[in-house]
């Protein structure tokens, strides 16, 4: 996947529960003290041999990407909640933007091996922002965009959206905020379910130190690591500077 993007797979024998949507608090077992806090990543997959997916960002995530075999790390997880069951009738649709792929490919292979075959919609910058496009279109009936129009269409997500939301879809989407915010709002305006993977900085994934919080509609907040991170996309308010202090994707910790 080129430099920017690694999996990282973990041996874990007694095996961690991890289901599609949620996530570990993830850190090397000899950082020491920087960077200190673990990194917040999304199960790719579960079982004995759990595995992430990070994009290079920071110092966290140089230290994932230089990792050894048999490198010992600190796994917290599963936490946070799943995302919700299929409506009988609705067909999935997928949304995922950057690494926010993660989740919805964990969930797709769920789908597929249930016998369903969603469809998804998968954006990034360029052909080189796509990790793990032709495992999604194993599982999936994929349609990709790029914004500088060098891998399937031309533009953003949402661009593909209009033509596939229909009242026989309901959407499942990760990526970052802008994104999410309007596949939230043309799901709105058709009245079409939209659950979204929140991915706000947090310290401790469950609830303790309160970092994570994301304004409510109609006021109050939701906290991403207990709420969420699947979260209806009715109960969040949008608006500009919703997430603070700054949007961190998940997997670029």
């Amino acid at each position: 996947m080129g430099n920017a993007y690694h999996v990282l797979t973990f041996d874990v024998p007694e095996g961690m529960d991890a289901l599609p949507g949620q996530f570990a608090m993830v850190r090397g077992a000899e950082w020491g003290d920087a960077p200190l806090l673990p990194r917040p990543m999304s199960y790719l997959t579960g079982g004995t041999r759990p595995s992430i997916l990070i994009k290079v960002f920071g110092e966290g995530t140089i230290r994932m990407a230089r990792a050894v075999p048999g490198e010992p790390f600190e796994i917290l997880g599963p936490l946070g909640n799943t995302w919700p069951g299929a409506t009988p009738g609705k067909r999935p649709l997928l949304v995922a933007g950057g690494v926010g792929v993660a989740p919805l490919l964990y969930l797709a292979r769920e789908l597929h091996g249930q016998g369903q075959k969603p469809i998804a919609v998968y954006g990034g910058r360029s052909h080189r922002d796509l990790p793990l496009n032709e495992e999604l279109a194993d599982v999936s009936e994929l349609y990709i965009t790029t914004e500088d129009g060098s891998r399937g269409a031309a533009g953003r997500v949402t661009l593909a959206l209009p033509e596939l939301l229909a009242d026989d879809v309901e959407v499942f989407t990760c990526g970052p905020d802008r994104m999410m915010a309007a596949v939230a709002e043309l799901c709105a305006q058709r009245d079409i379910r939209c659950v979204a993977s929140l991915e706000t900085p947090m310290a401790c994934g469950y609830g303790v130190c309160l970092g994570c919080p994301v304004k409510r509609t109609g006021g109050g907040y939701l906290y991403a690591c207990t709420d969420g991170p699947c979260i209806d996309a009715r109960s969040i308010d949008w608006g500009e500077g919703n997430h603070a202090p700054r949007r961190i994707e998940r997997g670029e910790r």
